[in-house]
């Protein structure tokens, strides 16, 4: 079981990153890319894509807001299951000894 201090922190670090996750896409949403920003003032175009991806980020705020954070909760979810089975077979090698 988490202990509770390391609870609160998970959950501290996930409602920072949804709060700035809202005012990143405010902001970068209206605003293109530092790539595209390029490419305009180069005159170049950009060409049909090598790879479609399976999903699409959506064309407004709020699909594009629901795939972050879908993004992010998957994201989490795998890097946290990781560390808890790595952690779990410490444990057990501790035990052994």
């Amino acid at each position: 079981m988490i202990e509770r201090r390391y609870l609160k922190a998970i959950v501290g670090i996930v409602a920072i990153f949804a709060v700035g996750l809202v005012f990143f896409f405010l902001f970068s949403a209206a605003y293109g890319d530092g790539l595209e920003r390029t490419m305009e003032e180069a005159g170049v175009e950009e060409h049909d894509p090598v790879y479609q991806a399976p999903f699409s980020y959506g064309d407004d705020y709020l699909t594009a807001l629901l795939a972050g954070i879908l993004g992010f909760g998957l994201t989490f979810g795998v890097v946290f299951a990781y560390f808890k089975i790595a952690g779990k077979g410490k444990g057990e090698r501790k035990e052994a000894r």
